[in-house]
């Protein structure tokens, strides 16, 4: 009987250390963090992936939904691309039971595209706040990031031109060389075969070039004057007159030495690079062939 109570005893205390031995074994949350920001760093994203929870959830300023699993890592992908050297400075860890409060600052200089954006070339250093929450099996089944988006886009943007203001520019530095009847710097600006549509009618990049020369040829004076543009987003919207002398052939036919105002609007739609993908412009036809006849007052000039 003392015999069987003290194997008892022997196995209770053998089932008692085990269970002392896993605890003292269970995974450290930090650490967890720690390998997930340095696999992250070092572009190890099948590693990456092997720390997330298949139901994950990610939250980050530049994001209005919550993201998935393989969203986030597309996301910590383009993040990469965007910055190869790119580093999360660690500065501290706050753990409590399965969640992980981390501080840090993210470096890196953007010598890739961003977010479809070209590389500028820049060196960012912006602090940041995550807390990272575990499942049961030391997944990390939720990532928000916190961070000033603003100051991240001061300091990638840093130096170079306004978007807008660049923008603007070359929409009229492409009029510009409309006026000048030089097709091949006005096409410079736009995506090769871009659609285009002229007076409701999709052209090609050829039909704008003779269209141009066209114009030149017929009106040697032409000019498209600006009263405005509008930039939103990657949309440039401009609003102007047409103006010029018919000295030259135009249509195939003779110079009637009338002038023209003919009222246009052009609406363009450019891509990250700056380049024109789509453009529609829409010309008032009826009043420049009534103008060119001479059948205008002078008050609708």
């Amino acid at each position: 009987m003392k015999q069987i109570k003290f194997l008892s005893l022997s196995i209770f205390i053998s089932f008692f250390s085990i269970a002392l031995l896993a605890n003292n074994h269970s995974p450290a949350p930090a650490s967890i963090v720690k390998q997930y920001f340095l696999e992250v760093d070092a572009g190890k994203f099948t590693e990456v992936e092997k720390l997330l929870a298949d139901n994950l959830q990610a939250t980050a300023p530049f994001s209005p939904q919550v993201m998935p699993k393989q969203a986030w890592l597309s996301v910590l992908q383009g993040f990469k691309a965007a910055f190869p050297n790119m580093q999360h400075e660690i500065l501290s860890y706050v753990e409590s039971d399965f969640s992980v409060a981390v501080r840090g600052i993210f470096k890196g200089k953007n010598d890739g595209p961003m977010m479809g954006n070209p590389a500028t070339g820049n060196f960012v250093a912006v602090p940041f706040n995550t807390i990272v929450t575990f499942d049961a099996s030391w997944k990390l089944q939720a990532i928000h990031v916190q961070f000033d988006q603003k100051a991240f886009e001061a300091q990638l943007m840093a130096g170079l031109p306004n978007p807008a203001v660049k923008a603007e520019l070359d929409i009229l530095a492409m009029l510009s060389a409309s006026d000048e009847g030089n097709g091949e710097k006005f096409m410079s600006y736009w995506v090769e075969n871009a659609p285009n549509y002229f007076a409701g009618k999709q052209t090609s990049g050829e039909d704008m070039k003779k269209r141009i020369i066209g114009f030149k040829t017929g009106f040697p004076d032409i000019k498209r004057n600006i009263e405005n543009v509008i930039v939103s987003g990657n949309y440039v919207t401009v609003r102007g007159y047409v103006t010029g002398t018919n000295t030259g052939l135009f249509r195939g036919q003779a110079p009637t030495g009338n002038a023209i105002r003919v009222p246009w609007l052009g609406l363009y739609q450019l891509n990250a690079s700056g380049k024109i993908e789509r453009g529609w412009v829409e010309f008032d036809t009826a009043t420049l062939d009534h103008q060119l006849r001479g059948e205008l007052t002078a008050k609708g000039k």
